[in-house]
């Protein structure tokens, strides 16, 4: 080769970018989960279109087993919509925030659940009750214009469970749930256990 020719060559490949390999991006519509220690194949969950969500890992020290103990009555279920799904992700990623146990998330989404079926009441049912927890403004929960933000809401909630239940770690579902919310039907909260714990696990993102 021409020595001048080579020395172009040279000159042009030093200035020239090379495109990197680029891998696929991930699908959409789906978050990944991991087994869990026990070896729970707890398979994909299907993501509504228009949530976005990071991917969901399980956390340190929380496996599905773990998050079911306790657990008492039958069990019932429902595929949550796009609302219902966003509503139950602001909460366990709440929960995430201020560092408490998953097991807590796990209360606070099959309390939501069955008060408001996952869904922000931004009109009052029951007498004044409002938001994803149905809390009363006349009860001490907080101005009704605060119990409609899911974030307030939840954050109320959690610091009422921290007082009321704080042994909720180790007590059945449905008991910490009714120490906060003092329901006429204090085991209805026991039907979602183990439909919240899969969502925790879908949803609780790991460090």
């Amino acid at each position: 080769m021409n020595p001048i020719f080579a020395a172009l060559v040279a000159v042009v490949l030093a200035v020239v970018p090379v495109e990197s390999a680029r891998a696929d991006p991930p699908p959409v519509g789906i978050a990944e989960v991991e087994l869990g220690s026990a070896g729970v194949d707890l398979g994909p969950v299907e993501v509504p279109r228009g949530v976005v969500v990071a991917r969901a890992v399980e956390p340190v020290g929380a496996t599905f087993e773990q998050l079911l103990v306790g657990m008492q009555g039958a069990q019932v279920s429902f595929e949550p919509d796009a609302e219902q799904f966003e509503n139950a992700w602001r909460i366990v990623d709440i929960v995430r925030q201020r560092q408490m146990p998953a097991r807590a998330a796990v209360i606070a989404l099959a309390t939501a659940t069955q008060e408001s079926s996952l869904r922000n009441l931004t009109v009052a049912v029951d007498h004044d009750s409002l938001g994803l927890f149905q809390q009363r403004p006349s009860e001490g929960w907080g101005p009704p214009e605060r119990l409609i933000d899911p974030g307030f809401a939840t954050n109320a909630f959690l610091d009422a469970l921290e007082r009321a239940a704080p042994d909720y770690g180790s007590i059945p579902l449905w008991q910490a749930a009714q120490a906060t919310q003092r329901s006429a039907f204090p085991t209805a909260y026991a039907r979602w256990h183990e439909q919240s714990a899969r969502l925790v696990l879908r949803m609780l993102a790991g460090e």
